[in-house]
């Protein structure tokens, strides 16, 4: 009964069914930038990568702290 008050809200106020995707929505969430977008365009890929390597030589400096005794 309620989804059904709702939809006709959403009918009356002009969203018409549109599936809750919104009208200007791209065809793929990783659409981040464009070719024209100033600044560094770094792909999800090579941010995944860097981070990853952080983690590790974190974990690592950690491992040699416990050894050294300092």
């Amino acid at each position: 009964m309620a989804t059904q008050r709702r939809q006709a809200a959403r009918a009356a106020a002009g969203g018409g069914g549109g599936g809750g995707r919104p009208a200007g929505a791209g065809n793929n969430i990783l659409q981040f930038y464009t070719d024209d977008s100033p600044g560094l365009q770094v792909g999800p890929t090579t941010v995944l990568v860097a981070s990853l390597s952080f983690v590790g030589i974190v974990v690592l400096l950690h491992i040699l702290g416990k050894f050294r005794g300092a």
